[in-house]
């Protein structure tokens, strides 16, 4: 009995690690299986959304590095589980890169000999131009079976047979003219310091107090190095410079806009977007007693758009709450809609407090023109702040909206004067009720 107990239990030993060793080769596989289905996040943010298109609204975002685990795949788009179990839809072609950021990698090349590009994704929308097999455009969107392409510095549309996906522009392929390297930039906007390193701590060697274009020597992480009219060298900033355009570089002929007229004859046939700046993790100017501008945009922009909707207005804001939209994002409200006019809330700061306040609008198109001087002047008749005029802004909102768009900034947030006032109900008001006024006056017949 000794030994039949000995060899059973040398048996059950065996079988227990012939058991177990199973189950390791199973729990490996299953962690392969898992690790191959996985995706990692490389881009900033990514934009998760309830379905797979980007007519979905947003459920929330990844930041970099986050892994997701892929569950399918529909249209172009990866169905994903998030670490907290919920489940959404991200843009397959985009998982490296900034969801719609208008400086990705991602771009496409024209595969049909001659093909037409649309402002609207429909093949009974305007034609706007002819692109040519080989060309490459940055893409923007994708959307059922058409994508939207940067061309000729404004949003269009292609239908994507015509098009294939690459990350290799050929030789033959056409620079747009939204490039990664700038040639020359536009300063003086606002006081701008210029430095003599790379530096915000770095002492200053003048100040630029007047709109003056300069090239670019050099490019330092988030610096341009430019030569001043002595000699001398000099580094600034690039988040307080505007970038020139290069069409003439490029041999490409300036956008041509046309006269663009608004289609609504009076306000209640108007459909405008409503734009709150900045949101969710950006809080845009931040001022010395925690004042946020993301806070005070949208404050205005509700103000806004109850006024336009009581007059009948189609009213569409890019957001009604504290949530991060992309710039592009922003830009599609206004496209899907057709919009007659798109108009960015924002609030300004400058480098060194208190050198600048007041009121200024931008646009970009010069058929955007009468419609920021429309709303300038009802600022300055109405508005308490002083008003800067109206002057170009080389805002992606702008530059890459093929809707009239201007963007205001209403006031200074560390302009101690100005705080008083932008941060109560009485001014947004005030300011709002103005821009209702232009909007009304600009509709009219």
């Amino acid at each position: 009995m000794g030994k039949v107990a000995l060899h059973n239990k040398r048996g059950r030993q065996l079988f227990i690690v012939f058991i177990l060793a199973m189950l390791t080769l199973l729990l490996t596989s299953i962690v392969a299986l898992a690790n191959e289905n996985k995706v990692t996040v490389l881009a900033s943010t990514l934009n998760v959304r309830y379905g797979p298109g980007l007519s979905h609204e947003i459920l929330t975002q990844v930041q970099e590095d986050a892994q997701l685990n892929v569950l399918g795949e529909e249209n172009e788009w990866y169905k994903v589980r998030l670490h907290n179990d919920q489940v959404g839809w991200v843009a397959s072609w985009l998982i490296e890169n900034d969801e719609v950021s208008t400086d990705t990698q991602v771009r496409v090349r024209v595969t049909s000999p001659e093909a037409n590009v649309r402002q609207f994704a429909s093949t009974d929308s305007e034609v706007i131009g002819t692109v040519f097999a080989g060309e490459e455009y940055q893409l923007l969107y994708r959307e059922n079976d058409w994508t939207q392409i940067l061309y000729q510095n404004r949003v269009a549309w292609i239908h994507s047979n015509l098009l294939e996906v690459t990350t290799t522009p050929t030789t033959q392929a056409v620079v747009t003219p939204n490039s990664d390297t700038v040639d020359s930039i536009r300063v003086g906007i606002n006081p701008t310091n210029i430095r003599r390193a790379p530096s915000t701590d770095s002492d200053i060697v003048t100040t630029i107090s007047e709109v003056t274009e300069f090239a670019v020597v050099d490019e330092l992480d988030d610096w341009y190095q430019i030569e001043l009219p002595d000699g001398q060298f000099g580094f600034v900033a690039s988040w307080v410079t505007e970038s020139v355009s290069n069409e003439v570089e490029a041999n490409l002929p300036p956008v041509d806009t046309g006269n663009q007229q608004h289609y609504a004859v009076n306000l209640a046939e108007a459909t405008i977007v409503i734009d709150a700046g900045h949101g969710g993790h950006d809080p845009g100017a931040v001022s010395s007693t925690g004042v946020v501008e993301k806070e005070v945009a949208l404050n205005t922009a509700m103000i806004l758009a109850n006024k336009l909707r009581n007059a009948g207005s189609n009213v569409i804001m890019t957001r009604n709450d504290d949530t991060y939209i992309s710039l592009n994002d922003r830009v599609y409200h206004a496209h899907q809609a057709q919009a007659d006019a798109f108009i960015s809330i924002h609030y300004d700061s400058v480098e060194v407090a208190n050198t600048m306040s007041g009121t200024t609008t931008y646009y970009y198109s010069e058929s955007e023109k009468d419609l920021a001087e429309a709303v300038n002047h009802y600022l300055t008749q109405f508005g308490p702040l002083n008003n800067n005029g109206v002057r170009f802004g080389d805002y992606a909102v702008l530059r890459i909206n093929g809707q009239p768009s201007i963007l205001l900034e209403l006031g200074y947030m560390n302009n101690d004067h100005d705080l008083t006032m932008i941060n109560t109900t009485h001014y947004q008001q005030t300011i709002a009720d103005a821009i209702y006024q232009a909007l009304s006056a600009y509709f009219s017949p």
